[in-house]
């Protein structure tokens, strides 16, 4: 998804960096009543930030188009013309937003680790429901995605793979937590009976 998210950081970059650019991107946008005033800056400190610039990029994408077309720079914005790139866009803000919810959940004062853990795990198992329900063309938990007239067969067998590769990369990662699921589960129920 690197290339989706180049692009996206290059056409946000585009509109921003230069001043008068920006100024009249957001003029267009006051002109045509477009329910966002700006697109967001990306930036690499705060990852999380993607979710919400993708999502501002993907709600402006057809105002963005017109912009591009009427400046006469229609080559800066043609991704967003292409129905192929549109899907993996609409798959990688899918699953950002996903990403983002749990990010939301294990954030927050008095979670024990017990509760991180179960978030973490929850995620797990809906990775291979997502991956499964691709496999078998059901785009409901990607609501973006699902939003597009087609998505080729070819496209969706490799979202399922990404999604399988992202499962096997939070197994890895986090192999430590099942190494001491015992312990966890003794201090979750130690205070499950304080309650």
């Amino acid at each position: 998804m690197k290339p989706v998210l180049d692009l996206v950081v290059k056409l946000v970059n585009t509109i921003r960096s230069r001043g008068l650019t920006h100024r009249q991107f957001r003029d267009f946008l006051q002109s045509v009543q477009s329910e966002l005033s700006d697109v967001l800056y990306y930036t690499k400190v705060r990852w999380l930030s993607a979710g919400c610039v993708f999502e501002h990029v993907w709600q402006l994408k057809d105002d963005i188009v017109s912009f591009f077309h009427e400046k006469q720079c229609s080559e800066e914005c043609e991704m967003l013309e292409d129905t192929e790139w549109l899907s993996d866009f609409a798959f990688f803000i899918d699953l950002l937003c996903h990403m983002n919810n749990l990010n939301v959940k294990m954030q927050g004062k008095n979670q024990f680790i017990d509760d991180i853990w179960a978030h973490l795990k929850a995620f797990k198992l809906k990775l291979n429901l997502f991956a499964g329900q691709l496999a078998k063309n059901d785009m409901s938990h990607f609501s973006r995605l699902n939003s597009k007239p087609s998505v080729n067969e070819e496209k969706l067998k490799n979202y399922e793979d990404g999604l399988k590769k992202l499962h096997f990369e939070f197994e890895r990662r986090f192999q430590d937590f099942s190494a001491i699921q015992t312990e966890l589960d003794i201090f979750y129920h130690a205070f499950q009976s304080k309650l």
